[in-house]
């Protein structure tokens, strides 16, 4: 019996910082408060994982035909002078083109003078009955300055499309909401919409989002980490190339 006794004296004379039950409280504390803080540090976001399955990229892609585009009036981000141009086609109703657009975002933050992205409008109408009206109302925005702001709000939105959503956000980018209207309802970026479709449907797109990178035909949406290995590969490409011989 002694030793069992010695055995409790010892465990109730221990420090209280030494305990057991004092042990697990800080192990559930660190796993409670350091996880996320990790996540923050290293700037990981599950938000940001994709789940549609991305197309495979075989690199090189010289077996891709070139294809040329006149983009010259179409909304353009980054830099004028890039190596690298990236040409969308996309729907703002189609959910992949929603999920594409972060990531292109993020895109042009990490290679600001090595890409320049340019949207241009294939709005799926026969699956997408707000397609059409919602590309309209981003070039009506695009006149006024403001696509880049009305580009983003409407696939955050994407649940909303409708003459409402259009109206309110015109109004929360204080764009000319008189000029704005008389725009919408007069069909008066139409043209260049349907223009922009025949383009693709020429170009070889059949779906959103269709992306031509320096004339180069890739379907689907790509992760991050597939953007990333694309462009480094297209940089080295575009240096060596230019290195005298």
């Amino acid at each position: 019996m002694v030793p069992e006794v010695q055995i409790q004296l010892n465990q109730t004379n221990k420090p209280w910082f030494k305990r057991p039950w004092f042990i697990s409280i800080v192990v559930l504390v660190v796993l409670w408060f350091g996880i996320p803080l990790l996540l923050r540090v290293f700037n990981i976001n599950d938000n940001n994982i994709v789940t549609t399955p991305s197309p495979e990229i075989n690199l090189p892609m010289a077996s891709i035909p070139i294809t040329r585009l006149e983009t010259s009036d179409d909304p353009w981000q980054g830099s004028p002078v890039a190596p690298l141009v990236i040409v969308e086609f996309g729907d703002f109703q189609c959910p992949f083109c929603k999920e594409a657009a972060p990531i292109l975002k993020e895109v042009l933050k990490r290679y600001p003078e090595a890409v320049k992205f340019i949207y241009r409008d294939f709005p799926v109408s026969s699956i997408h009955s707000e397609a059409i009206t919602a590309a309209e109302a981003a070039n009506c925005a695009y006149k006024q300055g403001k696509f880049w702001q009305y580009h983003d709000a409407l696939f955050e939105r994407q649940d909303d499309l409708g003459s409402e959503l259009y109206l309110a956000l015109a109004q929360s980018l204080r764009l000319d909401t008189k000029e704005f209207s008389n725009c919408l309802l007069q069909h008066q970026t139409l043209a260049e919409i349907q223009s922009d479709f025949s383009d693709g449907v020429a170009a070889g797109v059949s779906g959103t989002p269709a992306w031509f990178v320096n004339g180069r035909k890739i379907e689907g949406v790509l992760t991050l980490e597939l953007w990333q290995k694309l462009i480094d590969y297209l940089i080295i490409s575009e240096f060596k190339q230019k290195a005298p011989q």
